[in-house]
């Protein structure tokens, strides 16, 4: 599974957004289950075996709320795992990071991937390539596709494309040119709904919903938006979860639930 993720913080708005859109082979099928406690909500997904992979969008009681995308599949457990536990036990952005070097530290190793934190005032991206990993923190906006930025990992992801006779690492980085371009301009939820829909010159492999014409081409098929208000007035962060299954072009904003975060 590839895709794309990234947030966005509206101050004007006292509002967070993270967002990822999921891409999948067209001939493949794919499983994902609502979790929920009283710490954190979001989405797990499952591999081909029916085994559980962790979150792969969330949002906790804290306000934290986090996504990733996926680079690279190894024999090492999925950074959904990782992904779930900081949503479990962060309080914020700053803290999840933490979490993540304390697990890398202690010898843990996971899948090539990128996480994405946000919180009421920051956000980072965090990449992941077994036990390495690299950081951008930013106040406003952060992006990320099916590769990394600053890890030095681009080498390896071309002789695997090559070897497959795809050009993944080119679609990716059109992809998240593209988004970024779209990003800078967002104001309101409305700007990253559009930024999932859209097709740039021409929709394909290369555009943000991403269209497949064949089984061994890719396609969006889930995009998934979480809004978090953080307002002085109650002093407590409110979630709003948005859910378009299939195409996001064609279904995003079908329809949505509100989840009401508590701090304990």
């Amino acid at each position: 599974m590839f895709g794309i993720a990234g947030a966005v913080i509206f101050p004007e708005l006292q509002k967070t957004v993270v967002f990822v859109n999921h891409d999948l082979n067209t001939g493949q099928s794919h499983e994902e289950e609502v979790f929920y406690d009283m710490d954190c909500f979001g989405i797990r997904g499952k591999n081909p075996t029916g085994d559980k992979m962790g979150l792969a969008v969330g949002v906790n009681h804290y306000g934290l709320a986090a996504c990733n995308s996926h680079v690279y599949t190894t024999e090492d457990p999925s950074y959904h795992l990782l992904t779930e536990q900081i949503l479990m036990f962060a309080k914020d952005a700053e803290d999840g990071l933490s979490m993540t070097m304390d697990h890398l530290k202690t010898g843990r190793r996971y899948q090539w991937g990128n996480v994405i934190l946000a919180d009421h005032d920051s956000m980072v991206a965090i990449e992941i390539a077994g036990d390495q990993y690299s950081v951008e923190w930013s106040e406003r906006r952060v992006l990320r596709t099916s590769h990394h930025f600053m890890l030095d990992t681009e080498d390896v992801l071309k002789r695997h494309y090559e070897s497959q006779d795809i050009d993944e690492l080119a679609y990716s980085k059109q992809r998240v040119e593209r988004g970024y371009t779209l990003l800078r301009q967002a104001n309101t939820l409305q700007d990253v709904f559009a930024l999932l829909k859209d097709h740039g010159d021409q929709m394909g492999q290369m555009s943000i919903c991403r269209h497949g014409s064949s089984p061994q081409q890719v396609q969006s098929i889930r995009s998934y938006v979480i809004e978090v208000e953080h307002r002085e007035d109650t002093g407590r962060p409110n979630a709003i979860f948005h859910v378009a299954r299939g195409m996001p072009c064609q279904n995003i904003g079908a329809f949505h639930f509100y989840f009401l975060l508590m701090r304990k």
